[in-house]
């Protein structure tokens, strides 16, 4: 069994003519993570290692989250074929995933937890800011990932 949690980045802040990867994660954002958090802990998963996109708002996200006591035991890592916006990179990166790992957890963007969702679960679904999608896959190696259930969590539903 391999277990696939995506978080999408809080919301960033556009207040700043930024470049998309300098662009921080907004006072909204903030405020979501920290809500989020509850329902994280609430779910107490397990996690071998965690990967974070390259961009500001990803790595802010991971950070905040690290400082609401999430994360602190975890291994992590910081990837550029994670600044993905279609999502074909990320599945590419998922599945050279070790296979010793059993569950993983990746910091993302909007569209490559869409098409993500679309890919293995064959239904559309918009996935907010700060949202959180767990996919488990009943296999042992994560190159033979496919379809999947999916539980996802929104900030939207807990404000």
């Amino acid at each position: 069994m391999k277990k696939l949690i995506l978080i999408r980045h809080a919301k960033s802040d556009w207040s700043f003519d930024l470049p998309d990867l300098e662009r921080p994660i907004s006072k909204r954002g903030k405020n979501d993570i920290k809500l989020m958090s509850i329902i994280l802990k609430k779910l107490d998963i397990n996690l071998d290692h965690i990967y974070i996109s390259k961009a500001k708002r990803t790595i802010q996200t991971f950070e905040f989250f690290k400082k609401n006591k999430l994360f602190l035991e975890n291994n992590f890592s910081i990837e550029d074929d994670l600044y993905d916006f279609h999502g074909d990179k990320v599945l590419n990166f998922i599945k050279d995933v070790d296979d010793s790992y059993s569950s993983i957890l990746i910091v993302t963007h909007n569209n490559t937890c869409n098409n993500l969702v679309v890919k293995f679960t064959n239904q559309y679904l918009h996935v907010p800011t700060c949202g959180i999608l767990i996919f488990e896959f009943n296999v042992s190696l994560w190159k033979d990932i496919s379809d999947s259930d999916i539980s996802y969590y929104f900030p939207k539903s807990f404000r």
